[in-house]
């Protein structure tokens, strides 16, 4: 009887491979979501490295900024002190994708601000001529050190003659010199629709001028 009695299992053995094994496979699962984060935060970084990279030329986040109190970025948490403008930097991710693209359309209204506030400029350094004079009073200094003073244009002529070049302001292109005006002749505003014949009509009745009346004498 005692033989056929069954023995009794031994399951501290078993206990202790199914805790090693849970064991293993917590691990290898850490290890695997811990390269997976690691692999993700690499992308990211990648993908950013043209966004958000010191290289960048652009002036962190201080309290220096005029336009700190309403920026919307800084007043949500999304940058922080000492940290780049973002602002700018959403600015030079527009022009990179705009040349990449070869869509310049996209950067007229930029363009245009740029071109407005320097034409601003130009009026505030005029009326700084208007205030001071065309001709100043500069002092210089000779090799031998004396002081000495001389009198000279205005720099902020030559200044605003300089924002406007930059800017392609020519007064020719926009006829405003005597010369652009008289070879340029007059300029007829013609509405679409209407004849030849009757444009003409109006170019000479408007621009040519009147002959004087020749009375013809018979010779009969």
């Amino acid at each position: 009887m005692q033989d056929n009695e069954e023995k009794p299992l031994n399951l501290v053995d078993d206990d202790d491979d199914f805790t090693t094994c849970v064991e293993e496979y917590d691990q290898a699962l850490r290890q695997v979501i811990t390269e997976s984060e690691a692999n993700n935060s690499a992308a990211t970084q990648k993908r950013s490295k043209t966004y958000l990279s010191s290289e960048i030329p652009v002036r962190p986040c201080t309290s220096e900024c005029l336009h700190r109190d309403q920026c919307k970025d800084f007043m949500s948490g999304k940058v922080k002190d000492k940290e780049l403008c973002r602002p700018e930097l959403r600015q030079i991710k527009k022009w990179q994708v705009a040349f990449r693209k070869n869509d310049l359309e996209s950067l007229k209204d930029d363009v245009g601000t740029v071109a407005g506030g320097m034409a601003v400029q130009v009026n505030r350094l005029l009326e700084a001529v208007i205030k001071d004079g065309v001709v100043v009073e500069s002092e210089k200094l000779t090799n031998s050190g004396l002081r000495y003073t001389e009198k000279v244009a205005h720099p902020a002529l030559r200044e605003a003659a300089h924002i406007m070049k930059t800017l392609g302001i020519d007064m020719g292109s926009f006829l405003m010199t005597p010369k652009s005006a008289k070879d340029a002749g007059p300029q007829v505003h013609v509405n679409i629709g209407i004849s030849a014949d009757e444009v003409q009509a109006r170019f000479a009745a408007r621009y040519n001028q009147k002959l004087p009346e020749v009375k013809v004498i018979s010779d009969e």
